[in-house]
């Protein structure tokens, strides 16, 4: 058996026993997580069921094959430092384990606001024969790693924290001086909706609403050749329904409410939703819980697209077939919006790819 072979059987052995139902240890991190009040019950169990989804040897083997990947070249012995965002739950289970298969060593920050859940993975992965303490370790705290140099780092953040994480990484003194930086800095995601049926009402609902409509994938701008005035009432009832099963863990502050008052009283289309606020038009992109709305076909579909294309993370089409040449790595079917792939693109970029590439 091929080392990267090995690699592969081991890291899904392990993710199985962290995704085992009995396992104690991932009760206990969800039961603390939703009781400190870092996530909702929902939306932890939604995040594991989708990694769940995306988890299979054919999957990873899939992945391992279309980066390169095997034992003449890989990641190893990178050492890579991973700067874990925590706006929502798990989300750097795929950098984890993208650093784990390229054959580097994995050290993870793991965020104070998700303090919990991915320990309890990578426990998993250092019971394992194949990964040791040397290999895979992680903190909460950056400076626990002050004085250790490494050769990649991966964070994510926006535009604005890039200056102040790479200040604090340079005064740690955590990289190497020809150190690689894969950062991501998209916001958010759009969809283009030229279908309205329930099935894809409801998969639309899932794409805005799903974790307070917070993280990349979650979709921010609608481009509808409908107006919303006509899919109002079948958006409430679905997002009635979502909020029964998926009760809101946040709320917005009182400056949405008066979005929606001005909203009103310059008579643009929109739909109060209590907690969520969707409008036609008036794309700002300056606080949460708002979704814009466009009436427009394709082509606005891909000018929006190159407008915002610096916040970007990907596009949502329905069945029909759109052709967005510039866009093809971002363009994903809506309901995959808030259940990616292991193999996903976050920023347009492989990332078990990139570390390989950079060996």
């Amino acid at each position: 058996m091929t080392d990267i072979q090995k690699r592969i059987d081991t890291l899904i052995e392990a993710a199985e026993n962290w995704l085992w139902d009995d396992n104690i240890y991932l009760k206990d991190a969800i039961n603390r997580t939703v009781r400190e009040s870092y996530f909702s019950f929902e939306d932890v169990n939604y995040a594991i069921e989708a990694i769940k989804e995306s988890i299979s040897k054919s999957a990873i083997e899939e992945w391992a094959a279309q980066a390169e990947l095997n034992d003449e070249r890989n990641a190893s012995p990178q050492n890579v430092l991973c700067l874990h965002a925590g706006n929502l739950p798990l989300v750097g289970f795929q950098d984890a384990f993208a650093t784990l298969l390229s054959g580097a060593r994995y050290t993870g920050k793991v965020s104070r606001k998700d303090p919990y859940l991915l320990p309890t993975f990578l426990n998993e992965v250092k019971k394992t024969d194949l990964w040791s303490d040397r290999d895979v370790q992680w903190t909460h705290r950056l400076d626990d790693f002050e004085g250790m140099p490494h050769d990649t780092i991966i964070f994510a953040g926006s535009e604005s924290s890039v200056p102040g994480v790479k200040n604090s990484i340079q005064k740690l003194d955590l990289a190497k001086p020809d150190a690689r930086f894969l950062i991501r800095t998209a916001h958010f995601s759009m969809a283009y909706l030229d279908r309205k049926d329930e099935q894809i009402l409801q998969a639309l609902t899932e794409a805005i609403f799903r974790y307070d409509g917070k993280g990349c994938r979650s979709v921010a701008i609608v481009v509808s050749p409908f107006s919303l005035t006509k899919l109002k009432a079948g958006i409430t009832n679905q997002a009635k329904s979502f909020w029964l099963e998926n009760p809101q863990h946040e709320y917005p502050s009182p400056r949405l409410k008066q979005q929606f008052a001005y909203n009103e009283a310059v008579e643009r289309p929109q739909l109060w939703l209590e907690y969520f606020l969707l409008q036609e038009g008036g794309l700002e992109l300056d606080q949460n819980f708002v979704c814009y709305w466009v009436q427009g076909d394709e082509s606005k579909l891909e000018e929006l697209a190159k407008t915002y294309s610096e916040q970007l993370q990907s596009i949502y089409i329905t069945d029909s077939e759109i052709d967005l040449p510039d866009w093809e790595l971002e363009v994903e079917h809506l309901s995959n919006a808030q259940k990616p792939a292991i193999d996903w693109r976050p920023d347009g970029v492989d990332t078990l790819e990139w570390l390989v590439e950079g060996e």
